[in-house]
């Protein structure tokens, strides 16, 4: 388990995620890749007494790049780097801001990755060796090469493969940016975040972009299995505490992939409109628990 980013000291939420790793998980390696500002002689008594491996890294604030993907690139590999040192076959990676309360998540993702085998496409350029396992969260069915970059899981060479990108070194006017309306296809060519690091895997690895739904579809028919969020339990108390922040049934701009979706994406049994990629995309704001009890 790798799990990256600054440590979460509200409630001690990520030393609690850790130490419920570990017993979750007592023989498996566990690996926090953060930066030493985040750590104190404290946690690296905590991390002694639960065995997590520390990657520590010195922070420097990203001068290129869209906000903080340049250092999910940084912590990402420097720890996958440590993780394929160690020769250890498979890796999940998470964020020290979220949580998996399935106790038996590993033994489920292997048995799934066990049952797709990736078929190689034959290009020279083409380095995956197996699939890569994304959750539904965060990986909307109409964003363009936009598979959620909050877990993977695979083998590690293939993670760290995906990982492996250049630091992006556009200049963002992030109050710009944020103003900025766009469509789901125009928003997916900007190329931020998520999109910037799966298309990066993409053209590495030999595959030509054609910003089409068809084109995405077929990576990840081919690239991906696409497993639900809710199986492996998944927390993340951020912006909101609804498990489904995104679900609408009024709005097809922001249908996830489920793992139904995914498998019928699989067997060539949905065939997508491209034009719902010129449809503009509006910011969604998430709702408060607050609005749905009153006293």
């Amino acid at each position: 388990i790798l799990m990256r980013g600054q440590v979460i000291k509200s409630d001690e939420f990520t030393k609690k995620t850790l130490k419920m790793y570990r017993l979750n998980y007592p023989k498996s390696p566990i690996f926090l890749s953060t930066w030493n500002n985040c750590i104190d002689s404290n946690f690296h008594t905590f991390a002694e007494k639960y065995n997590i491996n520390l990657i520590l890294t010195e922070f420097k604030s990203p001068k290129t790049g869209y906000r903080n993907d340049n250092l999910q690139i940084i912590g990402n590999v420097r720890g996958l780097e440590e993780i394929n040192k160690r020769s250890i076959t498979y890796t999940l990676t998470t964020r020290t801001d979220q949580r998996f309360y399935n106790n038996n998540i590993l033994m489920y993702l292997k048995n799934i990755h066990t049952n797709y085998p990736y078929l190689n496409s034959q290009n020279p350029k083409d380095k995956q060796i197996e699939r890569l396992l994304a959750m539904s969260f965060d990986t909307f069915m109409f964003k363009l090469y936009g598979i959620g970059d909050m877990f993977l899981f695979g083998l590690s060479k293939d993670v760290f493969n995906y990982w492996n990108s250049q630091k992006d070194k556009r200049i963002f006017d992030r109050e710009d940016n944020e103003n900025k309306i766009y469509t789901l296809k125009s928003l997916a060519k900007a190329r931020l975040s998520e999109v910037y690091f799966m298309t990066e895997f993409l053209k590495r690895n030999g595959h030509e972009l054609k910003w089409t739904l068809q084109d995405y579809f077929k990576v990840i028919k081919d690239r991906f299995i696409i497993i639900d969020s809710a199986s492996m339990d998944f927390f993340w108390p951020k912006y909101t505490f609804f498990e489904d922040r995104h679900k609408d049934f009024e709005d097809i701009k922001y249908k996830e992939i489920s793992y139904a979706d995914w498998l019928q994406i699989k067997n060539n049994q949905l065939s997508p409109n491209e034009k719902i990629l010129d449809l503009p995309l509006i910011s969604k704001s998430f709702k408060s628990i607050k609005k749905f009890f009153k006293r």
